[in-house]
């Protein structure tokens, strides 16, 4: 971490570098060697400091700081991976607090890029070694240079993408735009329903380019009716040649990883024209993991892997591929005739938004591109909450108790993304909005059946009507319509 702030009886800026592997945490002793420095330093400890995230944009230091920092001074922090040095983070932190041995930081401003550990050698042109090295404001300027100017605000940057929808002479409503960025924010895996023609595949494919990732980092699939397993995603291993036959979307997968500086954006169009967990289930399973690590799908068994080797064959890929935590997925889906209904295991892990009305009198005319911008992985994952919102427990174990009743309960992982939703739309949607559009496109997608689920959706309609839920309560309205009418009833229209 860097620490930095002015000195009252000296001119410039007096700095602390920490730059050192694994946890770090405050110790005395370093602050106290700090304390003691008129110029500013560099300092590389040992495994002895520690600073800890506790929320978006606060960090706190657990031990004690000493003299060495104080309210409103600014600190910069060194991140790592596993024991080696990685980066400075591209963000700028204040000191808000010290009370009692810990010493809470709030993010001041953020920017677009981290400092490598080999960029900060190279302008500071020197070693980086255990110990106090002293460092220039000329020098910590440089740095944050490199941090590639200040970072967009998350509003900030869906009003860029809403010009650029505009401009390019198409038109979704606000509520739309921040729900779609909402969901690919919770899960990294978004379902587009509606009528054909209304704009599902473009709204992904306008996001992207506004957030400069079109041409090669977004890729658009047409699902064919035979695609019956997942071979048509990840290829095949040819046994006769021991080669490894590659699909588009195993190519944009790797490609994907080895460039997680940069977002991609993977669209499976009319994904409903073959059954979805026949040919996806690997990467539902895998998206399910938190951890980028843990998002890991076979290409081929360690045993065939070995004996290609032992014959000298390389088939070309790895024996398995990481679902990377920079690759998110669309799918569109059509309700008609010629599609196949999505199960519980699609529905389950993945938000619904409904497209089954276009306004025509508000598409505007083409008109010039705003100015282009590029959003890096790591910004827009700052963008992302880490702690669930639970102020709507209470209303999701009723709606739970509700459909138990006849069989259609809630499950854990249902529970936690409608409340990390929830956490994420903080600042973008009202809560009650928020909270009605989980409703609609976590839970109703689940219902379907018989007479036998009548007391069920009335129970719903009047809990949506209690709480303020007007989509919600349409959507049951309508769903009780067709219960009457056909004595049968889906969320699908």
């Amino acid at each position: 971490m860097v620490f930095f702030r002015k000195s009252g009886d000296e001119p410039g800026l007096k700095v602390l570098v920490c730059c050192m592997p694994g946890r770090q945490r405050c110790c005395e002793h370093v602050m106290g060697e700090f304390c003691q420095v008129s110029n500013a330093y560099l300092f590389v400890p040992t495994l002895e400091c520690e600073y800890r995230f506790v929320g978006q944009g606060q960090v706190t230091l657990t031990e004690s700081s000493g003299d060495s920092l104080r309210v409103g001074d600014k600190v910069l922090l060194m991140q790592t991976k596993g024991s080696e040095y990685e980066a400075i983070r591209a963000e700028v932190y204040k000191v808000a607090k010290i009370a009692k041995s810990v010493c809470t930081l709030d993010m001041e401003r953020a920017y677009h890029r981290s400092i490598s550990v080999d960029t900060t050698r190279g302008i500071l042109n020197r070693t980086l070694s255990v110990g106090c090295m002293p460092i220039t404001q000329r020098e910590f300027e440089a740095l944050v240079e490199c941090m590639g100017g200040a970072r967009l605000k998350e509003k900030e940057l869906l009003e860029h993408v809403k010009l650029y929808i505009r401009a390019k002479g198409y038109y979704f409503d606000d509520e739309t735009l921040y729900n779609y960025h909402v969901c690919l924010k919770t899960r990294p895996f978004v379902i587009l329903a509606g009528l054909s023609g209304t704009g599902k595949s473009k709204l992904s494919q306008l996001y992207a380019e506004a957030l400069g990732h079109g041409g090669v980092r977004y890729l658009r699939l047409a699902v064919r009716p035979g695609w019956n397993d997942d071979r048509f995603l990840l290829g095949y291993l040819n046994t006769i040649t021991g080669e490894y036959v590659t699909e588009p979307a195993l190519d944009f997968l790797i490609r994907a990883e080895k460039d997680r500086d940069n977002l991609y954006f993977l669209c499976l169009d009319e994904m409903n024209l073959a059954h979805v967990e026949y040919y996806f289930s690997q990467f539902l399973s895998a998206l399910e993991e938190d951890e980028a690590a843990n998002r890991r799908i076979p290409l081929i068994s360690d045993t065939t892997f070995a004996l290609l080797s032992k014959a000298g064959k390389n088939p070309g890929v790895d024996a398995s591929i990481i679902v990377p935590p920079n690759l998110l997925f669309t799918g569109t889906i059509n309700v008609d005739e010629t599609t196949q209904p999505l199960s519980d295991k699609v529905i389950d892990r993945a938000n619904t938004i409904e497209f089954f009305s276009v306004e025509l009198d508000k598409i505007p005319e083409r008109m010039p591109l705003p100015d282009q911008i590029t959003i890096s992985a790591s910004t827009w994952k700052s963008y992302i909450a880490s702690q669930p919102d639970t102020s709507y427990r209470a209303h999701i174990v009723e709606i739970g108790k509700i459909l138990n009743k006849v069989d259609l309960g809630l499950g854990y992982r249902v529970l936690r993304e409608i409340e990390m939703y929830l956490a994420n739309s903080h600042n973008l949607l009202e809560p009650v909005v928020a909270f009605d559009l989980q409703v609609k496109q976590r839970i109703l997608p689940r219902i379907r059946g018989t007479q036998a689920i009548q007391s069920a959706l009335d129970a719903l309609s009047v809990f949506a009507k209690k709480h303020n839920l007007p989509r919600s309560g349409q959507r049951l309205d309508e769903m009780k319509s067709r219960l009457g009418r056909d004595g049968y009833t889906s969320f699908w229209r």
